[in-house]
C-alpha cells in the first residue's frame, strides 16, 4: 500500500514537473514571440517614416492640411497635458510659418463632456490661428480613424501630420498603406518622468498596427458625409485674367522675391504640359506678389511676358542670392518664363553646354547686340509649337468665400485714387500716412516674429535694405493678409526702406500705377537715405 502511495507521489510530482515546464516554454515561446514582434514592428514602421519626419519648420514643405493627433487636454488630477501642449504648439508654428494652409484637428469626443477636438481647437486660436481655418473631426477614436478619415471625409490625399516623433511614425505608417502621402512635424517629446507610460504603451501599439494592417485589416469606426477643407474655388474669366495679367507685367520691375535655387538644365521639349503651381494655387501664402500673379495665370501671362524679353530697363536685383550679374526687366521675364514651363533656350543659342554658363552669363549674354531680340524669338517659337505649355485654365483663384469681405464704394475709390497719386519715392513713413491715410496692415520687420501674421516683406527684403510695409485693400475676398490673392483681391503694398524713404508700390488696381526706381542711383538713394531731387 505504501509502495503504491509512493509510486502515486512521485507520478504527481513528474506530472507538475513536466506541466511547469510545458507553462515555462510556452511563457518563454510567448515572451520570444511579444520581443520579436515587437522589433519587426518597431523596424516595419521605422522604414516607412524613414525621411518623412521634420524638427526643423524651416525644412518642413508646404502642405496645404494638417492633422493633428487628438490627446487629453488634462492628465489624471487635472494637469496639463505636456503631449497637448507640445503639439498645439507644433501645429501653430507651422500655420505661421505659412507650412500649411488649415488644420484637421482629430481627437475622441465619444461621450458628453470629454471633447478632444473642440479643446484643440480653442488651444490653436488662443495661439493665433484663425477659426476658420480650423475643422474638426469628432470621431478620431484612434490614430487609425484619424489617419484613414483625413482622406475619406475631408478629401486629402497629402498631409502633413503633427504629433510626437514615435506618434508621427506610426501614422505615416498607417498612411502609407491607406495611399495617402503624409509627413510628419515632430512636436517636442516630454521628458520619461511624465512620458514614461506613453512610451512603454506606444511599443505595444505599434504591434496592433502592423497587425491591423497586415492581418485584421482594420478600418475606422465611422467614415460619414465628406466634408470639404477651405473654400470651393471660383473662376477669372479669359478677359479679366488678361487684363490681369497687362497689369502684371508692366510691374516686373517691382518682382522683389526669386528664389533661384534651381539648377540650370539642358533645353528639351517634353511632350505636354510642364507641372505648374496648379496643385498650389488654393490657399497658399503669397511669396511675391508680382511673381506669383505672373505664374498662376498660366497661359494668360505668357504673351506680355514675351513681350517684355526685350524690355532693357534696370531693375533691382530680386534675387536671394545676388552674387553675379545684375538682371533687368527682361531677365526676369525669362526666369519667370523658365518657372512656367518654358525650356532654357540659351544655352543652345549661345553654342554652351549648360554646365559651362555661369549665373551672369544669362544676364550678359543677351545685353550684347541682337541678342535679346533673338532669345525672344526662340522663345516665342518654342511656345509656338507647344500650344499645351503652361496651362492654369481657367484661371482657379485661391480660397475666396461666394462674397467679398470688403470693397471700396466709387466716390472711395476716387478718392484713394487722388491721394495715391500724390505720392512720390522718398517720402517718410509719416508723410505717407499723411496722405494716404491709416493701412489695413503693417509688416514693421521681415525677422520679426509678427512678420508671419502679415507678410508683406519678401525674404530678400533684407538684400533690399526694405523694413517696412503697408497694405491699403481697395477690394478683399480672402480672410487673412499673409494668404491675399494677388488674382482676386485689389489692393496696393507700400515699401519703405530701412532709411525711412518710400521706395516702391505693388499694385493690380488697374487706375493706380505701380511706383518702382528707374535708375540704380535713385534706388542707392533710397536705401540709404540720401537726399532725392523732385
Amino acid at each position: 500500500m505504501l509502495t503504491n502511495l509512493s509510486v502515486y507521489s512521485v507520478g504527481v510530482r513528474n506530472h507538475e514537473v513536466l506541466m511547469f515546464r510545458k507553462l515555462l516554454f510556452a511563457f518563454c515561446v510567448l515572451v520570444t514571440l511579444s520581443v520579436l514582434s515587437l522589433i519587426v514592428a518597431k523596424i516595419v514602421i521605422a522604414r516607412a517614416a524613414k525621411g518623412k519626419t521634420y524638427s526643423d519648420v524651416s525644412l518642413v514643405p508646404h502642405r496645404r492640411v494638417g492633422l493633428v493627433l487628438g490627446c487629453p487636454k488634462r492628465v489624471f488630477g487635472g494637469w496639463s497635458n505636456p503631449y497637448f501642449e507640445n503639439r498645439i504648439a507644433a501645429a501653430a508654428e507651422l500655420y505661421h510659418h505659412r507650412k500649411i494652409d488649415y488644420l484637421v484637428v482629430s481627437g475622441d469626443n465619444h461621450v458628453q463632456g470629454y471633447d478632444e477636438p473642440t479643446d484643440m481647437k480653442n488651444a490653436l486660436v488662443d495661439k493665433g490661428v484663425p477659426s476658420a481655418r480650423i475643422y474638426l473631426d469628432y470621431a478620431g477614436f484612434r490614430t487609425l480613424d484619424s489617419v484613414v478619415r483625413v482622406t475619406e471625409v475631408f478629401g486629402q490625399d497629402k498631409v502633413t501630420i503633427i504629433s510626437q516623433e514615435f506618434h508621427n511614425q506610426r501614422a505615416i505608417f498607417l498612411a502609407d498603406h491607406h495611399g495617402i502621402d503624409a509627413i510628419g512635424f515632430n512636436a517636442p517629446e516630454v521628458g520619461l518622468r511624465y512620458g514614461l507610460r506613453t512610451v512603454g504603451r506606444e511599443q505595444f501599439a505599434k504591434v496592433k498596427a502592423v497587425l491591423d494592417v497586415y492581418l485584421f485589416h482594420k478600418q475606422p469606426h465611422f467614415l460619414g458625409q465628406k466634408m470639404a477643407v477651405g473654400y470651393p474655388p471660383t473662376f477669372l474669366d479669359a478677359q479679366k485674367a488678361s487684363q490681369l495679367a497687362e497689369i502684371m507685367c508692366r510691374q516686373l520691375p517691382n518682382v522683389g522675391n526669386y528664389n533661384e535655387y534651381r539648377s540650370v538644365s539642358d533645353a528639351k521639349v517634353d511632350p505636354g504640359p510642364k507641372p505648374t503651381l496648379a496643385d498650389q494655387v488654393y490657399d497658399t501664402p503669397v511669396m511675391d506678389d508680382t511673381y506669383d500673379a505672373l505664374l498662376s495665370l498660366g497661359t494668360y501671362s505668357m504673351p506680355c511676358l514675351v513681350n517684355r524679353l526685350m524690355d532693357a530697363r534696370w531693375m533691382p536685383d530680386p534675387r536671394s542670392e545676388p552674387l553675379l550679374g545684375a538682371p533687368v526687366v527682361g531677365d526676369v521675364a525669362y526666369m519667370i518664363l523658365f518657372d512656367k514651363g518654358v525650356p532654357d533656350v540659351l544655352p543652345g543659342l549661345a553654342h554652351k553646354k549648360p554646365s559651362d554658363l555661369r549665373m551672369d552669363d544669362y544676364f550678359l549674354w543677351p545685353s550684347v547686340g541682337d541678342h535679346r531680340q533673338r532669345l525672344q524669338n526662340a522663345v516665342r517659337a518654342w511656345i509656338g509649337a507647344q500650344p499645351d505649355c503652361c496651362p492654369v485654365t481657367p484661371i482657379l483663384l485661391k480660397s475666396a468665400p461666394a462674397q467679398s469681405r470688403f470693397r471700396m464704394s466709387d466716390a472711395e475709390l476716387a478718392r484713394l485714387r487722388t491721394q495715391f497719386f500724390q505720392l512720390r519715392p522718398g517720402m517718410s513713413p509719416s508723410e505717407v500716412l499723411s496722405i494716404a491715410g491709416k493701412p489695413d496692415a503693417i509688416d514693421e520687420d521681415g525677422d520679426a516674429p509678427e512678420h508671419f501674421r502679415v507678410n508683406l516683406l519678401g525674404f530678400c527684403s533684407n538684400n533690399h535694405n526694405e523694413h517696412l510695409a503697408y497694405i491699403y485693400f481697395v477690394e478683399r475676398w480672402t480672410d487673412e493678409v499673409p494668404r491675399r490673392d494677388p488674382l482676386h483681391d485689389r489692393y496696393l503694398i507700400l515699401y519703405f526702406s530701412a532709411a525711412g524713404k518710400f521706395t516702391r508700390m505693388f499694385s493690380n488696381v488697374a487706375d493706380i500705377p505701380p511706383v518702382f526706381p528707374q535708375s540704380a542711383s535713385s534706388w542707392l538713394q533710397l536705401m540709404w537715405g540720401e537726399s532725392i531731387k523732385n
